[in-house]
């Protein structure tokens, strides 16, 4: 009987078989592989015993976000790059208050930022939303158009795309090099992972995991050594005119920067070349502007407060700005913020942005800075009056307007308002 049904199947009908079979059981690697290693923690099953989080969030800032948000929505949202990203969800924590989750990713644009108010607004406990934006947040095409968000949030949402992801067992892989270097190392030249990739934003024929992989390096790059320094034509035309005497009674603001001193390393090529990168060839985006526009609505209608956060640079780097001509429009930036959410500045000369050892580069600050920022940012957002005890215990170097005593400066027309305190200034729209 056996030999009967054994000759009903030729040799290249059982090959045929098998070959479906390995076929089969090859596209299951990596829905097992990703179970298993989990790179981003969706199910958290097998306890590999390393942190994923240094390799995997920067892989794909967005994924790892959504996949972590909380299942007990939070009261407070952190939008932005990666400045925004650095008021951690620790920081928060350190405060005593729980109920802050930090949405910011590496070289953030501002659409992604949209998407991810977009994927969090239905969260009914939001009391208050915090966005990290600065002018620059807001040049034309800005990375391409990046936007990472969309996939994320397929991947997070839908266990099977995740789980038979190749990117997603890329990055597991990389996880496991580093844990394990030389045995994985082994799989790859069996060419294992060989086609694993990850699905562009712009969906341009490009290495994809070389955006995804290294996102803040449009922060921190160096541009190459031959490009020299410039002055803006506008500076070049009037070096004798500062922007600021057109300002009136905002003039105090924004008093020209003069420091004496020679920066190094990573401050000084930031400074004279990034800054070109920057501002040379700036155009305002209006499209990027609708984003905060709808959000702003959005947070009225639905009694959400809306704080923006302008995080600092160094001085020298502010003066960069006006050197290129757009000192004006950075004020007015502000001027255009308030209207639609109260302003919380750090970016202007202060004695805290002139202190080196506060900063990690030029745009960056370092994380005892992003301590004390979060410290005022919650006075501002939270009525937990043991949170915000603390964290007015630990004021230091910086002290935003939140109390009277606070205020060591205070100006105001008929259209805004802005309070200065101890290297932090507020703007706020006047109504009435």
């Amino acid at each position: 009987m056996a030999g009967a049904i054994k000759s009903r199947y030729s040799p290249e009908t059982r090959f045929y078989c098998f070959i479906m079979l390995l076929t089969f059981l090859v596209g299951l690697l990596p829905f097992v592989f990703n179970y298993v290693v989990d790179p981003y923690e969706m199910n958290r099953v097998v306890d590999a015993g390393f942190d994923k989080k240094k390799v995997s969030e920067k892989a794909h800032y967005p994924l790892w976000k959504v996949i972590h948000y909380p299942a007990i929505p939070p009261e407070v949202i952190i939008l932005g790059d990666s400045r925004a990203r650095s008021l951690r969800d620790q920081y928060w924590q350190g405060f005593g208050y729980s109920k802050a989750y930090n949405f910011g990713y590496g070289a953030a644009t501002m659409r992604e930022v949209y998407d991810t108010f977009q994927f969090a607004k239905d969260n009914k406990n939001l009391k208050s939303l915090v966005i990290g934006v600065q002018l620059r947040s807001f040049r034309q095409n800005d990375r391409g158009g990046m936007n990472r968000v969309p996939e994320a949030i397929r991947l997070g949402q839908n266990p099977l795309k995740y789980y038979s992801n190749w990117f997603v067992l890329r990055v597991g892989v990389e996880l496991l090099k580093k844990e394990f270097g030389p045995i994985i190392s082994k799989m790859i030249d069996l060419g294992v992972v060989s086609l694993a990739h990850a699905e562009s934003a712009s969906k341009k024929k490009t290495d994809p995991l070389k955006g995804l992989l290294e996102p803040e390096s449009c922060e921190n790059c160096m541009l190459p050594e031959n490009v020299a320094a410039s002055i803006h034509p506008a500076l070049a035309i009037a070096q004798d005119t500062y922007f600021g005497a057109d300002l009136g009674m905002w003039s105090r603001l924004w008093l020209p920067i003069e420091i004496d001193r020679e920066l190094t390393g990573v401050f000084q090529q930031q400074v004279l070349r990034n800054a070109n990168s920057d501002w040379r060839s700036f155009k305002f985006s209006e499209k990027n502007w609708s984003y905060l526009v709808e959000i702003s609505k959005w947070s009225k209608q639905n009694n959400v407060q809306l704080i923006f956060v302008i995080p600092p640079t160094i001085s020298e780097m502010q003066s960069r700005v006006v050197e290129f001509g757009y000192g004006a429009l950075n004020h007015d930036f502000r001027k255009r913020l308030l209207g639609l959410g109260d302003v919380v500045d750090f970016d202007f000369d202060s004695p805290f942005t002139r202190d080196l050892t506060r900063f990690t580069d030029a745009y960056h600050f370092n994380f005892r800075a992003s301590r004390l920022i979060v410290g005022e940012i919650l006075q501002l957002v939270s009525n937990d009056q043991k949170a915000v005890a603390k964290a007015r215990k630990r004021r230091k170097d910086i002290i935003c307007p939140v109390l009277p005593k606070d205020i060591t400066n205070k100006n105001s027309d008929d259209f805004m308002e802005v309070t200065e305190g101890q290297s932090c200034r507020i703007w706020r729209a006047r109504h009435g």
